[in-house]
């Protein structure tokens, strides 16, 4: 099949159609434009002002990016479209003026999976002026019916139109039902949707005054009087079930006065809802269902007595509204069965036939000239030829439409140059082929899991009938889930086939596209045929085991007789994973109920004895299955919103716990997401949350929300928040900011009714407002910043300023400067810890810096703040003030040297990871984490210690359904507030334990960690607090290079480095505060030095190290002399002179490391791992060659290999690791498993087992002090615990733990602790608690509020509602 051209994509056309119009309007300058978008003065639906950069529309143009909200390419093309009409009144391309017909181009811009490959390869091309290629929006929707928004594609069916319009004018006159009737796929709902519904809506049946006409659309689904009394709620009363009905007299369905209610009630909705006098329309699509999905025949037939009653004609009084339903033919003979439709069938009915072929050529080239395609001569042709049938008047199949529509999709996406060719009709497989072709392709592309999965998924969205074709019917998604035997391969399945279209996914209910699709796609139809008697049969029983669980498993509903018999047969021929979870259930109920009642029959006591035992057994297995399936649902619960909710997730693992409290995988779960940021949500704002702010004591939070209110919170326990008295109103549109002054008495608020109000907050419970607010800005407010000194309020405006207010007197607060030299909107302030430097950030793209060492005499500093490509959303500086951090439209964070601020300069490359805007950006007290807030719903973490290199800490902090406007720490700097979209608060509390470094190793004693970053530098941290490390003195850098491996000694006085340039070296660490080096760096000959190939002896006399590539060296580690490094060594290191490093080795013990005899030789590759045995007596080592050798060290100038090389791996060995006991050896390798040895007797060492669990290599090992617990890290970006209190019998400890970013090589058991070190990320080392009991109180204490009785029944439906942190 030929592959899609590079002009296919979405993005792609988007910008085709934009470079269009954009010439279409003369080329105006692209600031021009932006600053006509300004003066437009619109806003978001958030309410936030619509700013565009130059630069932005620039991108659209080259298709390299694509406008995140319409709201701004709506003010963009408000700004164009005139002035393309200006010059050209009647469009080049037609719809090029169209905003509809832009927003739909948008759409698929954004949305559409089909673009997403090409658009990939547009963006690597380089930025040239896309070309103006017409056809850049795709007319034609595929297998999905036209919306009343595609109207302008929709061609070939105006004839249908206008009979259909007067259908519905005569029945103003005569009152009645209006039936439309046509095969499946003959465009029954496009018509009433895409034809009817914008005629009506254009006054096609008026009164000739060309008023519109209001139109109520909807579907029957299951329960259709429920969804009518949802559209119209006058008609509640009438619609409620009628087997409850406690009126009979006004109830009954059919009588007069049940006819005279609903004719009021419809009365009183259609004057509400319409705005003339003109009757309103209702129009039922896919009415079809009334018979297939609605199961309660009372409840039809009220449906359809109340539709009937709601037309019908009353003398003197005309009809309240005017119905149509539209309705598959086949249930031609259904409808008659109903006196109500029979009429209508008679009398006011239209059958919705075939095209002609003109409405059929039509319909494929209509829509192409809509957008400006061109057809390749013979493609109409060819197109007509295959759909029409050979009579005399050229019909077809009305059910081909959608098919024919798919294939013209298919063929739009292989264009050229604006033409639809016949190759690329040909290449999409014509229309049967089309949509064969794209089911195929997404079957293929599944697992064979995943594959069966879809068959059930598939087979369970279609419903067979005993005399007619195939149908759809719709199911939720949750509901698929749970009646699924695999819900994980369900899910995947069902993403697979809604990404080819060919399953619909709607926020609550799920449908195969089209029923085309039932029998164009030939491994469905085949599936449907090849045992259709046996699909009936597993329908009935799903439905019926379904209505056996809504009635609490009532046995009078239980399968008996020939019934129980057909059922159980077929079920065993086809197995369970073809049956629902209930289904199984119920069939084994049912069987269990026969059984008893064969039993009772017989009469006899022993039989009866022996029914009860079995009964009693049965129970118990049937509890024990249940509460294996409960538990299962749980974890896979947690399991699935891991990632997008960590604070629900880690509730619903305690709900496990509390479910089977010995189960390791359960333990594991808690211990593993217990140092992962979790949060406790604040409700009561109804709008967009836009800033938070704590308050200089952290015991109060300020929040500003697009509903115009502030909100303050009581945060002094974190685990109890709880709002302050009442919302802070006046504002008259939303608020962007409320911060605190520094002496935290005043509140000063913001918002885009250009005020700012002043607060007296010194009691938090009983706030009130200080003067007048403070007006004079032109526009919208963004941002407001206190000066330290809180004398200086500092707004950041819409007006290109910056105002700065003097505050001396709060109650008259007066304009202090106004600092121009922005181009665009000010989006972001902010005061230098100093108070002396103010920064600004703008919608200009940059970022400017303001002398504010006389506040009166403010003075711009010269240099501005480049290399942003959109709007600067926030800027922040960090505690000491040296570094300046800004959050842009551009999708990243930038961090700024800013410590001479007359010469700042940028720090490294962007911080990227987020997929849209940085809103907002903030420094932890300390300085040394940032966190960023985006639009992509998440906020992510920085480890900043070395602001030079940055890096991303775990994984992004999600749960928000909306943008994440505000981030903000609280003082403790364990705590961060996040303002959503979603209107909620969330107060995450952060981790505290973590470490900058990629490697690390603990002293003896446990109480201080070493660890080696990106900088090349050695940090040593006091742990002795595990969950506030303390940095000791300053970083210290060995040799060039970067560190490779780090060891203490014994004792604790002495670390070994070994570095990237080849070399080891010792550091004195008696005073961790002030290191320093003994002696200079000793070169090795290895061109590579594993990780771990560096190991002190147990007594501390020797070294070990690679030495050359295959060999090892063991050095003599002699007592250090008294005074071989002073402080001002230790200084002039730390600074990284290497005159200095010199004179440092000159006055240290040169002869400091000593080799040991000759290099140890056996490996055949690299020496990757070294460790000696707790008595010393052994050297164990692993290499590249795949074997561990054993080394008889105990005199060490004499070491010589202990029996043969430990063989067994099939890759690489990275990492050994001793028992305490000694006579344990475990080696990890690059072929993903660890190998135990028992090597009691090291000359005869021999294999204890294998163990398998890993997905990629093995990267680190460690046991616990005990030796019953071996730790492995992996590639696979995760940490298992093994129990090897036999290792020859050793097992996994539950499931594997994630620390929440990717594993490194460091993984340690801290001595003396139940602390586990872990490299986790690029440049970050956590220690994690290992007690289950530490976890459990860590998730209450900030998950509280999480677990509310809504969404416990969401997601765990099938227990009772028992919290796990009950109050």
């Amino acid at each position: 099949m030929e592959a899609l051209s590079s002009d296919s994509g979405a993005r792609t056309a988007f910008a085709e159609r934009l470079a269009l119009l954009y010439k279409e309007a003369g080329n105006p300058p692209l600031k021009r434009v932006a600053e006509s978008v300004v003066r437009l003065q619109r806003v978001d639906e958030r309410g936030r002002p619509v700013r565009v950069s130059a630069q932005r529309i620039s991108d659209w143009r080259r298709a390299k990016n694509v406008p995140a909200q319409f709201t701004a390419l709506a003010a963009v093309l408000h700004v164009l479209v005139p002035e393309a009409r200006r010059l050209r009144p009647v469009p080049v391309s037609t719809g090029l003026y169209d905003l509809a017909q832009w927003q739909r181009l948008w759409e698929h811009a954004v949305a559409d999976p089909v673009g997403d490959p090409a658009t990939s390869v547009e963006e690597k091309r380089p930025p040239v002026e896309a070309p103006a290629i017409p056809g850049g929006v795709c007319p034609y929707r595929g297998l999905s019916s036209y919306r009343q928004q595609d109207a302008r594609w929709f061609f070939g069916r105006e004839r249908s139109t206008d009979a259909l319009v007067a259908q519905l004018r005569a029945a103003e006159k005569t009152g009645g039902l209006v039936m439309l009737v046509g095969a499946s796929g003959a465009g029954k709902s496009s018509l009433l949707n895409a034809g009817l519904v914008p005629a009506l809506e254009n006054g096609a049946l008026g009164d000739g005054s060309g008023r519109p006409r209001e139109v109520l659309r909807l579907v029957p689904g299951g329960d259709p009087l429920a969804e009518l009394a949802r559209r119209i709620p006058e008609l509640a009363h009438v619609a409620s079930a009628p087997e409850t009905a406690r009126e009979p007299a006004a109830k009954e369905p059919g009588t007069p006065p049940f006819r005279h209610v609903v004719r009021e009630a419809v009365t009183t909705w259609a004057r509400r809802e319409a705005s003339s006098a003109a009757r309103p329309v209702v129009i039922v699509d896919q009415f079809e269902e009334a018979f297939t999905l609605c199961s309660s025949e009372a409840g039809r037939r009220a449906f359809i007595q109340i539709l009937h009653a709601a037309c019908a004609p009353s003398p003197g009084d005309p009809v309240p509204v005017l119905v149509i339903l539209g309705i598959r033919a086949d249930f031609y003979e259904q409808c008659l069965a109903y006196p109500e439709l029979a009429d209508a069938l008679q009398h006011r009915h239209m059958v919705l036939g075939p095209l002609t072929t003109t409405e059929l050529r039509e319909a494929v080239t209509g829509p192409a000239k809509a957008v400006g395609l061109e057809l390749e001569p013979g493609l109409a042709e060819m197109i007509v030829r295959e759909v029409s049938a050979d009579g005399p008047r050229g019909t077809h199949n009305a059910g081909v439409l959608p098919l024919l529509s798919h294939a013209l999709l298919a063929t739009w996406q292989r264009r050229k140059a604006g033409r639809l060719t016949l190759a690329g009709y040909r290449a999409a497989g014509g229309i049967q082929g089309a949509v064969a072709a794209t089911a195929e392709r997404a079957w293929s592309g599944l697992d064979p899991a995943a594959r069966t999965a879809a068959r059930l998924l598939l087979l369970r969205l279609v419903r067979l009938g005993e005399d007619t074709q195939a149908t759809r019917r719709r199911g939720t998604r949750r509901q698929l889930a749970a009646e699924s035997t695999d819900p994980n391969k369900t899910d995947e399945s069902l993403e697979a086939l809604v990404r080819a279209r060919l399953v619909t996914l709607d926020a609550e209910t799920v449908e195969i596209t089209h029923e085309a699709l039932l029998h164009a796609w030939p491994r469905l139809r085949d599936w449907i045929d090849e045992d259709r008697n046996g699909n009936l049969l597993r329908q009935r029983l799903e439905e019926d085991s379904r209505a056996w669980e809504g009635s609490n498993r009532d046995t009078s509903l239980l399968y008996r007789g020939t019934r129980l018999e057909q059922a159980h047969n077929w079920a065993e021929s086809a197995g369970d994973p073809f049956l629902t979870r209930n289904a199984v259930d119920f069939l084994a109920a049912s069987v269990r109920l026969r059984k008893r009642i064969v039993w009772i029959s017989r009469g006899a006591v022993a039989a009866v004895v022996v029914l009860a035992m079995l009964a009693v057994g049965s129970a118990v297995v049937a509890w024990q299955q249940r509460d294996d399936a409960v538990f299962a649902q749980v974890l896979a619960e947690a399991d699935r919103v891991q990632d997008t909710d960590p604070s629900l997730s880690a509730q619903l693992d305690l709900v496990a716990h509390h479910l089977r409290p010995d189960d390791e995988g359960a333990n594991n779960r808690l211990i593993s997401i217990v140092n992962a940021p979790l949060a406790t949500p604040l409700l009561g704002h109804t709008g967009a949350v836009y800033l938070t702010s704590f308050s200089p004591d952290g015991r109060t939070l300020a929040t500003a929300s697009y509903d115009r209110t502030v909100r303050l919170w009581d945060v002094s326990d974190r685990t109890h928040p709880k709002p302050l008295g009442k919302p802070l109103t006046g504002h008259t549109s939303w608020v962007s900011t409320a911060v605190f002054s520094p002496d935290g008495d005043t509140l000063a608020s913001a918002s885009d009714d250009g005020t700012i109000r002043l607060w007296d907050v010194r009691d938090p419970g009983h706030p009130h407002p200080i003067g007048a607010p403070s007006t004079g800005h032109d526009g919208t407010i963004s941002l407001l910043a206190f000066s330290p000194d809180g004398r200086t309020l500092a707004s950041a405006n819409q007006d290109r300023a910056v105002r700065l207010w003097d505050l001396d007197d709060p109650h008259r607060p007066r304009t202090r400067a106004v600092l121009t030299g922005h181009t665009a909107a000010v989006r972001s302030v902010a005061f230098s810890p100093d108070g002396r430097t103010l920064a600004s950030g703008a919608d200009d793209d940059t970022i400017r810096l303001w002398n504010l060492a006389d506040p009166r005499r403010p003075k711009p500093i010269d240099t501005v703040l480049t290399g942003h490509t959109d709007l600067v959303h926030s800027v922040a500086f960090s505690p000491d003030g040296r570094t300046l951090a800004s959050g842009s439209a551009d999708d990243t964070i930038r961090l700024w040297d800013v410590a001479a601020p007359h010469h700042p300069k940028p720090l490294g490359a962007p911080l990227t990871g987020h997929t849209a805007p940085v809103w907002s950006v903030a420094f932890s007290p300390n300085g040394t984490m940032l966190a960023a807030g985006s639009a992509d719903s998440t906020a992510s973490l920085w480890n900043v210690r070395n602001p030079k290199h940055p890096s991303q800490v775990g994984e992004p902090l999600a749960g928000s359904s909306g943008e994440m406007y505000a981030v903000g720490f609280g003082p403790d700097g364990r705590t961060l507030a996040t303002g959503t979209g979603d209107s909620k608060v969330r107060l995450w509390s952060i981790p505290t334990s973590d470490m900058i470094g990629r490697i690390g190793a603990f002293r003896p004693d446990g109480r201080v960690l070493a660890t080696a970053a990106r900088d090349e530098r050695v940090r040593l941290w006091n742990v002795k607090a595990p969950n506030r490390p303390v940095l000791l003195g300053k970083p210290f850098r060995p040799e060039k290079g970067d560190v490779r491996s780090l060891a203490f000694s014994p004792d604790g006085h002495t670390i070994a480095v070994l570095t990237g340039s080849r070399a080891v070296q010792l550091w004195n660490v008696t005073d961790p505060s002030r290191p320093a080096p003994y002696g200079p760096p000793v070169a090795l000959r290895t061109r590579f030095a594993g990780p771990e190939a560096l190991a002190f002896s147990p007594d501390g006399h020797t070294l070990a190290t690679a030495h050359d590539d295959r060999t090892i060296q063991l050095w003599n580690v002699g007592a250090p002399p008294p005074d071989s490094a002073s402080p001002s060594d230790s200084a002039s290191l730390d600074r990284g002179d290497p005159h200095d490093r010199g004179d440092t080795h000159d006055r240290g013990d040169t002869h400091r490391l000593l080799p040991l005899g000759a290099p140890l030789t056996g490996h055949k590759g690299y020496v990757n791992s070294l460790v000696f045995s707790p008595d010393g007596r052994t050297l164990a080592s692993g290499s590249a060659d795949g074997t561990a050798r054993l080394w008889n060290v105990s005199a060490p100038r004499r070491a010589a290999p202990l029996g043969a090389p430990l063989k067994g791996h099939r890759g690489p060995i990275n990492t050994l690791a001793y028992s305490p006991d000694g006579h344990t050896l475990a080696s990890g390798s690059d072929d993903n498993t660890v190998r135990l040895w028992n090597v009691s007797a090291p000359r005869k060492a021999t294999h204890l087992s294998t163990l398998t669990g890993h997905a990629q290599a093995i990267a680190s090992l460690t046991f616990s002090q005990d030796g019953r617990t071996l730790a492995s890290g992996g590639n696979d970006d995760m940490v298992r615990l093994w129990n090897v209190t036999h290792p020859s019998k050793a097992t996994p400890i539950g499931r594997s733990m994630s620390p929440n970013a990717r594993t490194g090589n460091f993984l340690s058991f801290s001595p003396h602790s139940r602390m586990l070190g872990i490299s986790s990320g690029t440049g970050t080392v956590r220690l994690w608690n290992l007690d289950t009991d530490a976890a459990m109180r860590r998730i209450c204490s900030t998950t509280r509020g999480v677990m509310t009785p809504d969404t416990w029944h969401e997601y765990l439906p099938r227990l009772s509602y028992a919290p796990p942190c009950d109050e």
